[in-house]
């Protein structure tokens, strides 16, 4: 993934997204984390839902904050029976730019 760019991260799930509370996309380099949710039938902005896919679209800002090197991925979820599952943790790795200006 380079840094400053909208890269779309497609995540497949074992089941439709009918069968989860809580859906959460969560990304990790060193101490910086964010996640994306979807929970309540409400999807975080950047973040969208078919079937049993789960598709985030990462904004120039949100890339920005990441550093050159590795970082991971991980999908959590709370199935509506109340049971909490995790995929592995996918380490990707992050590419400077030449220029970290916000495209307009």
């Amino acid at each position: 993934m380079y840094r400053v760019t909208t890269p779309e991260h497609t995540f497949t799930l074992p089941e439709p997204i009918s069968s989860y509370k809580v859906v959460q996309i969560a990304y990790r380099q060193s101490a910086f984390k964010f996640a994306k949710t979807y929970a309540d039938g409400e999807a975080s902005s950047g973040m969208s839902i078919s079937g049993n896919t789960v598709i985030v679209t990462l904004t120039q800002e949100e890339t920005k904050k990441f550093k050159k090197g590795e970082a991971s991925v991980q999908v959590r979820a709370l199935t509506t029976g109340d049971r909490a599952v995790a995929s592995k943790q996918f380490f990707f790795t992050i590419e400077d730019v030449n220029n970290e200006d916000i495209l307009k």
